[in-house]
């Protein structure tokens, strides 16, 4: 992940004067403000935050007064921006406070974020505010003061409201989480919580493989949120209003809500060996199994045309459409295509309407058609049109991610013509068809080639290629093959336009993920994947083709936190309070205290990572069930290892994964 924390910060204001901002002017530039050693911010994280001064307009007072003219991007800390909610507290019944475990630039260009806060905020008796990850030098100063984690909208301690939901995006930003606890002054063990504090719950992607984590939230909600966070908010206020107690509220939305784990009502066991045996439920009426929520019509589903728009860039600047949820290609490395499934597609003209909402109420003059393959959308051309109809005359640039070389750019120039040109992104994954088919990526290297071909003839002037290493029946050949296929791709520019294309090559490890038919496959050691980055870059000749490889330790953490078992939780803990926090991030990241954790615990990373499981072994996220059979994700390892494709199920016809079957009706049509 790029470092924002040297960057230049830009004026605090929104891009366009709309309305002002509530900041002294001498908090406005932050160029001359001292770089804090990292060393220096987190010598006393050791030591637990003791917040005293719990009154919003005394936690308001100190941040203009005392904090924010010596912290960096204090636009991050001050609330206020165009299109937050901020309701009458003696208004509402219920109150949700949204943590984002990552700094604000990164949680505001999340959608499923903003999806979850304009719902909730949209109910009468419901307000949700947020907060997000606090960087070190913030940490310190709020600290200093005794300040606890607060709310933008209300500078209202996060442990005065009745919910606190963490979004959990990544598995090396669980270590966030219990820091922003901590700053809360929330008991980091969910033991240890009392009926004065918040319920804690937890989505996104993490939480389909729940267990490190399972600690320290009190709720899982697996799945899609947009129903289940309502029904929650439901059963929350008429518990408050029954006057339940806190441990009674979160036993039954166990057992009344569809889609809820309780981690503290389950138990796991182990072997001798140390493999899990299982999670099992020890209480009456639990499920053996959690089913993930899903949200059967996008059509239908709520989504925020008035979207915040922070007053400092964000990571995504512009407005994001979810065009499409679910994924039928069938990518073997892919969570997020397994787990979304099945298809959801949004109308062309709903898509039409929001984009135009949208873009009037926060102003952006870009539009993303975001999908985990755009270009698989069933009506890609007319969705372009549709879109560029609105657009084009107001001069709003459409932008697109994850096309498919093969048959949109050839196959549709005339309206790619309406897409803003800059750098066309293409992920191939391996460079050899050979290896493409274990993966199930189904494009070949002619079409690879055209398309990119056509990218460069329609004006794209960089090309971003993606690639991982360390995949299951990888060769020698494998790795040179990246090589050759990413120089290719460059000289291409100069049979159209001249001189060679800039080719920027990202290149990841794989990381085998819960849910997939390679959940059961061992990450490759640190020392091959070393060795798989030195061998690509020796083999480098162009200098127009820049490579940048993901850390092979974080790699190997991600891996054995995204497949490990309740016992990490333990890991997790004591790093965390030996100071790791912002893995994801490269100035922060430490392997040894991570190692180091893993051995005081008693626990290897190798057992964790670097360990084939049998397929008759019991896996950590068995029990949370998003609708796959075992079988099919079995077939699919099979394959993958016979090099045979699996085709799209869009034109094969339903290939029993299960997930079908286990929709609603209206989903199942269509």
């Amino acid at each position: 992940m790029p470092t924002l924390y040297g960057q230049k910060a830009r004026r605090c204001k929104p891009r366009f004067a709309r309305r002002p901002v509530a900041l002294p002017a001498r908090l406005c530039y932050t160029e001359s403000l001292p770089k804090f050693p990292t060393a220096a911010i987190l010598e006393d994280f050791s030591r637990p935050m003791s917040p005293q001064v719990t009154d919003p307009e005394r936690i308001h007072s100190l941040l203009v007064d005392r904090i924010l003219a010596g912290v960096r991007s204090p636009a991050r800390y001050i609330g206020g921006e165009l299109n937050a909610v901020r309701k009458d507290p003696a208004g509402v019944d219920v109150s949700f406070a949204l943590l984002f475990p990552d700094v604000y630039e990164v949680g505001m260009s999340h959608l499923g974020y903003q999806i979850l806060y304009s719902i909730l905020n949209g109910l009468d008796r419901v307000a949700a505010e947020r907060a997000y990850a606090l960087w070190p030098d913030m940490q310190r100063k709020m600290r200093d003061y005794g300040i606890p984690l607060y709310t933008l909208e209300s500078f209202q301690p996060v442990r005065h409201f009745d919910v606190v939901g963490f979004s959990l995006q990544y598995e090396m930003l669980y270590t966030n989480v219990l820091t922003m606890l901590e700053a809360a002054g929330i008991p980091v063990l969910s033991a240890d919580r009392s009926q004065d504090d918040p319920i804690v719950i937890a989505g996104g992607p993490g939480a389909c493989a729940p267990e490190p984590m399972a600690d320290f939230i009190d709720l899982f909600l697996p799945g899609d949120g947009e129903e289940i966070v309502v029904e929650f908010a439901e059963l929350v206020r008429e518990a408050k209003r029954s006057g339940r107690s806190r441990e009674d509220t979160i036993l039954q939305a166990a057992l009344e809500l569809e889609g809820v784990y309780a981690p503290a009502y389950y138990e796991p066991s182990y072997s001798e060996g140390g493999s899990l045996e299982a999670v099992r439920p020890g209480r009456v009426g639990l499920p053996e199994r959690i089913s993930a929520r899903k949200v059967p019509d996008l059509e239908a589903a709520h989504f925020p045309t008035d979207l915040i728009v922070p007053f400092i860039e964000t990571v995504h600047d512009r407005v994001s459409l979810e065009i499409m949820r679910g994924c039928t290609r069938g990518c073997r490395f892919c969570q997020a295509g397994m787990l979304r499934r099945p298809v959801r597609p949004r109308s062309p003209e709903r898509l039409r309407e929001l984009a135009k909402k949208a873009t009037e109420s926060t102003g952006h003059d870009e539009v993303a058609l975001a999908s985990l393959s755009s270009s698989d959308y069933p009506e890609f051309g007319k969705l372009l049109e549709k879109v560029g109809e609105y657009t084009e005359p107001r001069q709003i640039n459409i932008s697109l991610s994850s096309l498919r070389v093969n048959d949109q750019l050839s196959g549709v120039p005339e309206v790619l013509q309406r897409v803003r040109k800059s750098t066309l992104t293409i992920a191939p994954e391996a460079a050899t068809e050979r290896l493409r088919n274990v993966i199930n990526k189904d494009v070949t290297e002619q079409e690879l080639i055209d398309g990119a071909r056509e990218a460069f003839r329609q004006g794209w002037r960089h090309i971003k290629l993606y690639f991982m290493i360390g995949l299951p029946t990888e060769t020698q050949e494998d790795l040179d093959a990246v090589v050759e296929l990413s120089e290719r791709v460059s000289r291409l520019r100069g049979e159209v336009a001249g001189g060679a294309g800039r080719v920027n090559v990202s290149i990841a490890s794989f990381v085998p993920k819960p849910h997939t038919p390679f959940q059961w496959a061992p990450m490759a050691s640190r020392d091959y994947l070393h060795h798989a980055r030195e061998r690509i870059l020796g083999r480098a000749r162009m200098k127009s083709v820049r490579y940048r490889f993901h850390e092979p330790e974080r790699s190997v953490l991600e891996a054995a936190l995204a497949r490990g078992d309740r016992r990490l939780g333990r890991v997790l803990l004591r790093v965390q309070r030996d100071g790791a926090q912002f893995d994801a991030w490269d100035e922060h990241f430490s392997f040894e205290k991570w190692r180091q954790a893993f051995d005081e615990e008693g626990l290897s990373l190798d057992f964790y990572a670097h360990r084939a499981r049998d397929t008759d072994e019991a896996l950590p996220w068995d029990h949370v069930d998003f609708g796959l059979d075992r079988e099919f994700l079995l077939e699919e390892r099979q394959k993958a290892f016979r090099g045979e494709l699996t085709p799209d199920c869009r034109i094969a016809g339903c290939l029993q994964c299960g997930v079908r079957a286990a929709m609603p009706a209206e989903a199942r049509r269509s």
